[in-house]
Order: C-alpha cells, then structure tokens, then sequence
C-alpha cells in the first residue's frame, strides 16, 4: 500500500493549544467561583463541544454552567491568541516538506468548530498546507465516531486505508480506528491507557518522526 493521504487532529496534534485552553477554562471557573477539575478538563479534550457541555453540567449539577462558563473561556483563549499566536507543534515543517515532496494529501480532522480551526491554522499561518478542514460542526456525530474520518478521507479523494491519522487523545484514536484508518499516537500531555495503546499503529515523539513510518508504508 501506498499512503495517499494524512489526516490531522489539531489542538495538541499540529497546534500546541492544550496548556493555554486549560488556563483559559481555569480562569472561567474561578470567576464564576467552581473550583477548576484538571480530571474533568482531561475527559474534555478531543471532544465535540456538545460532550463538553454535557460533562460540565453533569459533573457540578449546575444545567447552566457550561453557557456561563464557556464564552468567558472563549474570551480568555481569543485574547491569550491574538497577544502570543500558537506555536505550531515540533517537526510540523519537517512532515509538511515531506508530504508536498511526495503529493500526500494533509487534511485538518478536529472536534474544533470549522471556523475556529480556520481562524487558528490562518493564525499560526499554516493553513494553506491543508487542502480542507474538517470541523466538529461538519459531522453528525463527533469523536469518538468515526464520521469526521470518514469524511475527512473523502475530501482528500482517497479510501480510509490509504491515509494514517495523526491523534494525541483517546477519544480521537478511538474514531480513526473505528473509520478504518491507521493512527498514529503523538503525545501531548495525557497518557493513553493500555487497552487504547494496543489499538495505536504506531507511537512518536514529534510529527517528523511520522516520516519514516510513510516511506515503511509506502
């Protein structure tokens, strides 16, 4: 098989956005006065806003809680970016040149809202390297389902088998591997457990270390 195609996550994946969305919704539950759950925002990562949403009020039995809480981590997370930018994760150019050399297909696969993918790729100016973005607001259904996958595949024109994705969240490997697509597992700040490891293709450090298991592939 060839590759044809990479499928990317975004926040913790290609955009190091984990650390500062962590401080935006502490400041949030702070001004609201909740105390901040580190375990609660670790189950939050990867999913559609609406599963947020859903934690949230669940975990404080407060059904307005996420409405309050949200627009004021929003604010916080729209500021911090307009003043600092994102940084782009490490090895990204180096797997950028690569894919172009090659004509392997990059497409952005997030449980992030389509405009505000758009917004952070442009902001951190590398959203031309993707030849289409794949919001959570895009599918029926997000992550853990496969359906952001899937049609992240078919915009890149090729079948699921010909693309890996690239994830750092249970939650994201879990949908690839339901789409029938390859993961690789790059580590941001949370530990896969052991049941979810075993359904990871291959484990990196850095995206360019992602280079070396295409021309494998290939």
């Amino acid at each position: 098989m060839s590759i044809k195609a990479v499928l990317f996550d975004m926040d913790g994946t290609v955009l190091d956005t984990e650390p500062m969305y962590k401080k935006a919704w502490r400041s949030a539950f702070e001004r609201t006065n909740h105390e901040f759950s580190e375990e609660l925002f670790n189950r939050c990562v990867g999913q559609p806003i609406y599963s947020t949403k859903r934690f949230i009020n669940e975990t404080y039995n407060n059904p307005d809680l996420f409405d309050l809480t949200f627009p004021m981590a929003a604010a916080w997370a729209h500021n911090y970016k307009k003043l600092n930018g994102i940084p782009v994760k490490p090895g990204f150019r180096e797997l950028n040149d690569f894919l172009k050399e090659h004509d392997i297909k990059s497409v952005i696969a997030t449980s992030t809202s389509h405009a505000a993918a758009v917004e952070d790729l442009a902001g951190s100016k590398i959203l031309e390297h993707f030849i289409g973005v794949i919001g959570g607001d895009d599918v029926a259904n997000g992550k853990p389902a496969p359906d952001s996958y899937i049609k992240a595949a078919e915009l890149a024109g090729v079948s699921t088998e010909d693309c890996i994705a690239v994830e750092d969240s249970v939650n994201g490997i879990r949908s690839a591997v339901a789409a029938g697509v390859k993961c690789v597992y790059i580590k941001d700040f949370l530990e896969i457990p052991p049941e979810i490891e075993k359904l990871v293709y291959k484990k990196v450090n850095t995206l360019d270390e992602i280079i070396p298991i295409i021309e494998n592939l290939s």
